[in-house]
Parts: C-alpha cells; structure tokens; sequence
C-alpha cells in the first residue's frame, strides 16, 4: 500500500496504520475535520461504530492509503 498524510478525499472509512504497530492494519473514520479512534477487522461493527464517535487529537499524523478494490463500490471514493 502507498501510505499517504494529510487529509483524504471523501469523508468514510479508510485503512491507516496503527501509531503503536505499523504492521496492524486498522480502519478510521475520516469525518471531513478529525480521524477517529482506530477499529480492526476482528471487531464487531458495534465496536467500529463506537471507535468512528471517538475523535483522534487534531494533530494526530495518521497515515491513510486508499480504499482495497475488494471494498464494496460504495464505499470508494
């Protein structure tokens, strides 16, 4: 993947490194303003939407790549 900083192109979710393991894959909801808080594919869609109403610090340096051409067509930007 071609990991990127700054701001995405669309609000929704995007794959991002983890700060504490570059090697965990995880999956933040990008708002328009803030990242949230990171979900991880063993979780529940409960536990994600609970992570998506978490918002990362404004100036938290996440790292996003684009969306995997196996995630559905609504989901891409």
């Amino acid at each position: 993947m071609d990991w990127r900083e700054g701001t995405p192109p669309s609000e929704g979710w995007w794959p991002t490194k983890h700060f504490l393991n570059a090697n965990q894959g995880a999956y933040r909801w990008w708002d328009g303003e803030q990242w949230s808080w990171p979900a991880f594919a063993h979780e529940t869609a409960a536990k994600a939407a609970h992570w998506a109403g978490k918002k990362e610090k404004k100036d938290a340096n996440v790292q996003w790549a684009d969306r995997p051409d196996d995630w559905p067509e609504r989901s891409r930007t």
